[in-house]
């Protein structure tokens, strides 16, 4: 490859909607609604209104529950597959404001901004394109009546940091899909809340390509521009000419990002990628009557955060509340725990002295210890370059991996030392390290 393909590699760096994203690293989804009641996963949008059965509602202890397992925010399921709606939308009948709820005066989504408000926590929304319920589904009016819904949702409820959307798009009663006017979506949402950032289905954060708390080792926020095609292309059912000429790459590909499926000449973007997973082993919803259902472990927790925070990407895990309107606090319990074994794990910092041998090597000295853990960072100012480095102490290599990134958390068999080397072993033009962190 040419001098000019790597220059081209570089090119992409992150927005700021984008690093204030990565920066807050772990955060929440809440899933919510007639479907916590009827104890399923997707509503047929024809449950009767009287099953939202909520008797009451403390959104926030809901805040100080997510707070405490070291969350930095929450996504709420505004409205669901069904059609169901959290908050009192003039656009349907079909929502909060006919159900029994505080005599038709309840807004879910209303009460939980207003927490995140009164706690500093940041709150965002999921609007579900997908409808079973609206009849203008399937038909050009549909997008009409998602904007109007978008935008009661970005006007009525203060700072939104995130706006979450899937790629769900099931028949409508007239037997048609969708299609949806995404362009169209985007441009509701930077029109009233031009700082937030816009997850999965849109170009600022990208789903990881599971929701099983799986990674790869070489997780890349630096990807071709066709991906975006492609995924956009699926989510309209469609094809465009041109972008099918190209190899075809999607968010599950294992090489996302490398070289080898790198055409060049062709556009870069920077699209990071976001984790997903549930507190439970299944199911997005509350729905602790069926028997597989069960909460994940404190170490399962604690992996997937070094699997996405501490590999390049985010973390959103979901809690669905029971029909309490109640976190489970066994889900909380155990998210807790995770947060304070990693705040063990990462409690005892190493100090020492950097010395850039050159643009390549780095060199650490501090007191002779034992030391278990590196944490790396990049300068995305300058993209992200790394794409294979090692460690090494006492001359011999004790750990190799290949993208850096935003951040990077190296875990290795203890070992006694007083300097560590970290050597970069490649990297798309001369590499911009931001950061370097030892622990014991």
């Amino acid at each position: 490859m040419s001098e000019n393909f790597d220059k081209q590699l570089v090119v992409p760096v992150p927005n700021e909607r984008q690093m204030a994203i990565l920066n807050m690293g772990y955060y929440n989804f809440i899933h919510f609604g007639i479907n916590t009641f009827t104890h399923k996963e997707w509503g047929s949008g024809n449950e009767p209104l009287s099953k939202f059965r909520l008797k009451s509602l403390d959104t926030d202890k809901w805040v100080r529950d997510l707070m405490a397992t070291g969350s930095k925010g929450v996504i709420l399921t505004a409205k669901h597959h069904d059609g169901f709606c959290l908050f009192p939308s003039k656009y349907t009948d079909y929502c909060i404001k006919n159900t029994p709820f505080m005599d038709g005066k309840g807004d879910v989504v209303g009460s939980l901004a207003a927490s995140c408000k009164k706690y500093g926590f940041k709150f965002g929304f999921y609007l579900s394109p997908w409808d079973r319920h609206e009849p203008t589904y399937g038909t050009e009016a549909y997008n009409d009546y998602f904007c109007n819904q978008l935008e009661e949702l970005c006007t009525n409820y203060g700072e939104i940091f995130c706006v979450w959307f899937d790629g769900a798009c099931g028949e409508g009663a007239n037997g048609k899909k969708q299609r949806y006017d995404w362009d169209r979506f985007y441009s509701v949402i930077h029109k009233y809340q031009p700082n937030c950032v816009i997850s999965n289905c849109a170009y600022d954060v990208r789903w990881i390509g599971n929701e099983d708390g799986k990674c790869r080792e070489a997780e890349w926020s630096v990807v071709p521009k066709r991906l975006q095609c492609f995924d956009e292309i699926m989510r309209n059912q469609q094809q465009s000419e041109g972008v099918f000429a190209m190899a075809k790459i999607d968010n599950t590909d294992k090489n996302l990002g490398e070289r080898s499926t790198i055409i060049e000449g062709e556009e870069m973007v920077y699209w990071p990628s976001e984790m997903d997973i549930s507190a439970t082993r299944w199911g997005w919803f509350n729905m602790r009557m069926m028997r597989w259902f069960h909460t994940r472990k404190v170490d399962d927790f604690v992996g997937c955060y070094m699997r996405s925070v501490g590999n390049n990407a985010t973390l959103l895990v979901n809690v669905g509340p029971n029909t309490k309107g109640e976190l489970p606090a066994k889900y909380i319990k155990r998210m807790i725990a995770a947060k304070e074994k990693l705040q063990q794990m990462f409690a005892n910092k190493v100090d020492g002295t950097i010395n850039k041998i050159n643009d390549y090597e780095y060199e650490i000295t501090f007191n002779k210890t034992e030391i278990s853990k590196v944490v790396l960072s990049e300068n995305l100012e300058k993209s992200q370059r790394v794409e294979a480095f090692a460690l090494l102490a006492n001359g011999v290599e004790i750990y190799k991996s290949r993208t850096i990134g935003f951040k990077k958390i190296c875990m290795f068999v203890p070992v006694t030392t007083d300097k560590l080397v970290v050597k970069i072993l490649d990297s798309r033009c001369e590499p911009y390290i931001k950061d370097i962190k030892i622990y014991k």
